[in-house]
């Protein structure tokens, strides 16, 4: 295993740890947050890439959350909730949440442009579309890049948890049902993963510069998942056992 990316706030720059926990959330300090706008829909990076550069991070023992640009702008403050909010993702669940309080909404709201508002999760870590974990192979990155216009594709912009290699291109989404260990913990190996269009935003500017859908669709067609058919690429996982894992891990299929 060569990459781990989280993020606290779900859509913003990832960072990537040498070590994570994993509990049944996935990875601890990976998505506790997410924005809504006015219509408290999500407001994620397929709607808007202006906090795709933005890194934050949340110290949960001290309860402060820290948001920066590159260009050095930030805001640091301590987060809590107030009115409880209920946010379905994509259509199969409800996310439960509260409204933070304090600075963070109108400055938030000033860098987008318009009304937006920081959300806590009640579980923490749930902000998650179907499953806590995913992972994806270089060698699938690879092979999809090998038809982009630059002969590559940078893997950021598909925002999984665990980046590994050592396989066949593609080999992961093909471990549907199948248990894996990856350090001291355990994971059992969900379907595909059909991508949106979060993975045509570059994940340092933000713009839609690539027609990732349009190549998924070109060279691997549409594709049948859990949700019925579409352009995947990587795998979902959900955690059996809790532990901990780091880069360098090997990913060993099979295991109890």
């Amino acid at each position: 295993m060569n990459r781990l990316s989280t993020t606290p706030v779900k859509g913003f720059a990832l960072n990537h740890p040498d070590t994570i926990e994993l509990d049944a959330n996935g990875a601890v300090g990976d998505r506790d947050f997410f924005l809504v706008d006015e219509s408290q829909r999500l407001l994620s990076i397929t709607r808007t890439g202006v906090f795709a550069s933005w890194r934050a991070e949340f110290n949960r023992a001290g309860n402060l959350l820290r948001i920066a640009s590159a260009d050095g702008q930030q805001l640091e403050a301590p987060v809590s909730g107030s009115e409880p909010i209920a946010v379905d993702f994509s259509g199969t669940r409800p996310i439960p949440g509260h409204l933070v309080e304090g600075p963070w909404s109108d400055w938030l709201s000033g860098i987008v442009g318009q009304s937006v508002f920081l959300v806590r999760t009640e579980t923490p870590g749930a902000a998650y579309d179907e499953y806590a974990m995913t992972l994806l192979s270089d060698e699938s990155v690879a092979e999809l890049g090998r038809h982009a216009p630059d002969g590559s594709i940078d893997p950021r912009r598909f925002r999984m948890l665990i980046g590994f290699s050592g396989v066949s291109a593609y080999a992961e989404e093909a471990w549907h049902g199948q248990t894996v260990r990856i350090g001291s913990a355990t994971l059992r190996m969900g379907g595909p993963v059909p991508r949106c269009n979060a993975t045509t935003r570059n994940p340092d500017s933000g713009d839609s510069d690539l027609k990732t859908l349009h190549l998924i669709h070109q060279h691997r067609g549409r594709q049948p998942n859990e949700f019925g058919d579409g352009l995947n690429l990587g795998a979902y996982a959900e955690v059996v056992t809790p532990g901990r894992v780091s880069v360098g891990d090997e990913i060993l299929r099979g295991q109890q």
